[in-house]
């Protein structure tokens, strides 16, 4: 009896000593860890936002060897998912909610029985690559947040997320360099189209993609609705491009066969001319790197260019999930 009664009083001590924690200990746990991966930012976005690249740089996969993944119906990008089931791991579910290219991945996990967690990774430009950072909130109630407490969770979160981000390192950097594309080909070609119809505005470099937007549909709908055929697909005209203010002038439209007046939109023609070409494959934050080869070659070879400057997007983008299969093709007119 006497070894009951003590085994009682041990028990309801770490009982007390329990509810007590859980009354001082904080009801959330939150924590932050960054490295930097020497790879280029759209990469490390794009091995983020891809579930079916986890196993191979997840540090709990490296904990749980025998861990079994089943991939959602969608594996990439926000509304992406996977389950698991393992021996050490326990079970669970995690899920994109929402994928900005190419600065943010936000994950929500819920484990069985357990409740769940959110989880956020920042990339930001580096001297040295690409700063990435991963970050981690979930909530406790009482008196469960004093038990995680006894356990030092944000000590073994951190010890986990400092792992995973090694080895995602690991995995993207030598990603990078048996991906290292070529030197972009600046080819010697004619104007491709001679007539567009479309909206042309000054505006601030930070409104295009609105403009694009506006713009496109209605040139899209007045060129269907009076039947008149496309030779290619959408383009930017860019007729001036002023980086002290951040600004330029925007023809956003489409090509068309012949001359053309349609209500709402203006008439664009362009001289039958030599033109230089680059086809740059990738999403169209990188589309500078095609500028500056043509840039380059122009110096090189003492040639002069006139605007406007095209771009035209050759691949829809609703259509290819996968930005580094996006076609552009970049004309710069040459002067005679």
């Amino acid at each position: 009896m006497k070894a009951l009664k003590i085994t009682l009083y041990v028990l309801g001590a770490l009982l007390a000593l329990f509810l007590i924690l859980g009354l001082i200990a904080p009801k959330e746990v939150e924590t932050t860890r960054s490295i930097v991966i020497n790879a280029p930012q759209e990469l490390v976005f794009n091995t983020v936002n891809d579930l079916s690249t986890w196993e191979s740089w997840s540090p709990w996969k490296e904990m749980d060897p025998d861990m079994a993944v089943t991939m959602g119906e969608k594996t990439l990008g926000e509304g992406a998912s996977y389950s698991w089931v393992g021996k050490k791991s326990g079970s669970g579910t995690m899920s994109i909610t929402a994928s900005q290219p190419h600065s943010s991945v936000n994950t929500e996990v819920a484990f069985e029985g357990m409740g769940g967690a959110q989880a956020q990774f920042t990339l930001a430009p580096d001297e040295n690559g690409t700063q990435t950072t991963w970050s981690f909130h979930t909530d406790f109630p009482f008196p469960w947040n004093g038990l995680m407490m006894l356990m030092n969770f944000k000590k073994q979160i951190n010890k986990d997320y400092d792992r995973g981000l090694e080895l995602l390192k690991e995995k993207v950097e030598a990603m990078a360099q048996a991906t290292t594309p070529p030197a972009l080909e600046v080819k010697t070609t004619q104007i491709p189209f001679q007539y567009f119809v479309g909206i042309s505005k000054k505006i601030n470099m930070a409104d295009i993609q609105a403009h694009y937007t506006e713009s496109l549909a209605k040139a899209h709908a007045a060129v269907g609705a009076a039947k008149i055929s496309m030779p290619g697909m959408p383009c930017g005209l860019y007729y001036s491009w002023d980086m002290e203010n951040q600004q330029t002038e925007l023809a956003a439209c489409v090509p068309v066969a012949q001359k053309s007046e349609l209500p709402g939109l203006s008439s664009f023609e362009l001289p039958t001319t030599d033109a230089l070409l680059v086809e740059y494959y990738g999403d169209y934050s990188g589309l500078e790197k095609a500028h500056l080869a043509i840039d380059d070659y122009l110096a090189k070879n003492k040639l002069e260019m006139e605007f406007p400057v095209i771009e035209e997007y050759v691949t829809d983008p609703g259509q290819e999930p996968d930005p580094a299969k996006w076609l552009t093709r970049v004309y710069y007119l040459v002067k005679k």
